[in-house]
């Protein structure tokens, strides 16, 4: 073998090793910077203002969204669903909302006419959190029974001041037989008298 090769090959063997080594040494490094891509979501919360709504009401559903050091994250868009309900006709204000800057989005959730459970989820950065209301049917308002034997309203069967009427009557009836038992006395002491000649 001529002396060139051999003063050859070993650059050459000194040339793959290193690059193999930094091939290897940019694979290690690649990996360990794509691990920290996509960033951690932060956190997502759903929340509703009233957890035991009456059936036929509404309510408002909030989704709060947080980085991973709990800021908030402002311009998300939130997606908001029905997940389960006790009947057919409850139903959200809008499918999504944007967050502001308090990173909270909000919709209003109506409640429907069936009372149960309605569960809602909210979902942003590919989290997804659920809230639940209780719907309660609305409860009838409830009339006082009249008290037997009391007094009828004001001015019904009254006279002035209060009395009863048929007090007045009874009054008036004594003193209507009180003044004509007068006129018949005077009338009869009238009669006996004698009359005065011409």
């Amino acid at each position: 073998m001529s002396e060139l090769p051999r003063k050859v090959l070993p650059a050459i063997a000194l040339a793959i090793i290193a690059f193999l080594v930094a091939l290897m040494a940019l694979t290690l490094a690649g990996g360990t910077a794509s691990a920290q891509y996509p960033p951690p979501a932060g956190s997502v919360t759903a929340s509703l203002s009233d957890p035991t709504p009456a059936t036929g009401t509404s309510v408002t559903c909030t989704c709060t969204v947080l980085d991973t050091v709990g800021n908030p994250v402002a311009g998300e868009t939130c997606v908001f669903t029905i997940v389960s309900q006790p009947g057919t006709d409850a139903y959200l204000s809008s499918a999504t909302a944007i967050t502001n800057a308090q990173g909270i989005a909000t919709v209003t959730l109506f409640t429907g006419s069936t009372a149960g459970s309605i569960s809602v989820s909210a979902e942003a950065r590919s989290i997804e959190s659920q809230a639940t209301a209780i719907a309660e049917a609305a409860t009838p308002v409830a009339t006082a029974p009249a008290t037997p034997g009391a007094a009828p309203p004001t001015g019904v069967g009254q006279g002035d001041g209060g009395t009863p009427l048929a007090l007045w009557l009874v009054a008036i009836a004594a003193a209507g037989a009180l003044g004509l038992a007068s006129l018949l006395v005077v009338l009869r002491s009238a009669a006996g008298r004698p009359r005065n000649p011409s």
